[in-house]
């Protein structure tokens, strides 16, 4: 028995050293995670780097070409620098485009096919896939994006859109395209696929574009009047007399409905006379005041900027007969609105005064009812 013992043990001890040799094998093979991470990828790229970088150079090559055959279309075919393309010139620039894409995917697929590298193919395959998967529920779309570059959508060039509350004038649709407001001096560039959801109509004769130039001077609904210095899509800028500087957002600005002096403005003043005029009020004091204000507006320098004058009677007021004076003056005038206001109060209170018109003032007259018997 004791023999059968020593014999199981040195088999035992055999096997000992044995799992102990293996361990201490696996000990100096073992690395950390980061290590055999590395390592993983060391091999990866070592094995596919070369065709990683086939397929890169490929691609790099189909851009290169493409942008040197777009530069010899744009020398061969005059169609292609007007400002407004025709349909075939677009058509011809959209296939480009699209063949350059294809090319531009199918060009690493056809290096890791060719390599036999099934790994990479595989990759591809599924990246393209899911690619389309999620183009899928956008295709409607990009086929309205299609229509707009072809210049056959609800978008079209040389026609007018509102958008951010501006309106513009589409001056070209293109991946990126260029709106215009020719009044304001704007230009914006837009994606095409903000103009999916807009439509675009004719230009008339006539159309406003924006109630100002820069340099007019306007007057808005809450009293501000100023010169306007700056418009931006977001801001416009106003100066008044005397230098203090006003900024409207451009949406508030327009709900203000700015009234713009440049071009011409009319002012409309009223002055009372009493009631023991009535005779002359109708005919001749208007005539009489009326002669008196132009030599008064010529002697102060402004006749060549008054357009028109008139003088009429306005109403019977309760205390007084009302004439309106009417004055037409040139935009260039704009900037001295105020005085011009003020001047015109003047004249009719001299003219008053010189020819001996009595300028009431309101009265109340309070009537007392006796008590019956």
């Amino acid at each position: 028995m004791l023999a059968e013992w020593r014999k199981q043990l040195t088999v035992i001890k055999s096997e000992l050293q044995s799992a102990e040799l293996k361990l201490e094998t696996l000990e100096g093979a073992e690395v950390s995670l980061a290590e055999a991470s590395q390592s993983y990828l060391k091999s990866f790229f070592q094995r596919r780097g070369l065709y990683l970088a086939q397929a890169i150079l490929v691609v790099m090559g189909i851009l290169l070409l493409s942008r040197l055959s777009y530069k010899v279309m744009l020398k061969l075919l005059p169609g292609y620098r007007v400002e407004h393309r025709s349909f075939r010139i677009r058509l011809l620039d959209l296939m480009h485009r699209i063949i350059t894409v294809v090319l531009a995917i199918m060009g690493p697929m056809v290096v890791f096919y060719v390599a036999e590298d099934w790994v990479l193919f595989s990759l591809g395959i599924l990246l393209l896939l899911g690619i389309g998967l999620t183009l899928r529920h956008a295709l409607p779309r990009y086929w309205q994006q299609i229509q707009l570059f072809l210049n056959v959508g609800s978008v079209r060039e040389g026609e007018r859109i509102y958008l951010n509350g501006l309106p513009w004038k589409v001056r070209q649709i293109n991946i990126f395209s260029l709106l215009e407001n020719p009044t304001a001096e704007l230009i914006q560039r837009v994606r095409i696929d903000e103009l999916v959801d807009l439509k675009s109509h004719p230009i008339k004769q006539g159309d406003p574009w924006f109630p100002c130039l820069r340099g007019d001077w306007v007057l808005l609904s809450d009293g501000m009047r100023g010169k306007v210095t700056g418009i931006s899509q977001e801001l416009v800028e106003l100066i008044e007399r005397g230098g203090a500087r006003k900024t409207y957002q451009t949406a508030d600005f327009f709900s203000l409905s700015p009234l713009n002096l440049s071009r011409n403005f009319r002012l409309k003043e009223t002055i009372g006379i009493t009631y023991n005029l009535q005779e002359d009020s109708v005919d001749s004091i208007p005539e009489i005041l009326k002669a008196f204000i132009e030599r008064r507006v010529t002697d102060e320098g402004y006749g060549d900027q008054l357009h028109n004058l008139r003088v009429e009677f306005e109403k019977a007021n309760t205390s007084s007969l009302d004439l309106v004076v009417i004055a037409d003056f040139d935009g260039t005038l704009a900037e001295l609105y105020g005085r011009l206001r003020r001047a015109m109060q003047r004249w009719c209170v001299e003219a008053c005064t010189e020819f001996g018109w009595e300028i009431p003032f309101t009265q109340l007259t309070l009537h007392q009812v006796e008590a019956a018997g």
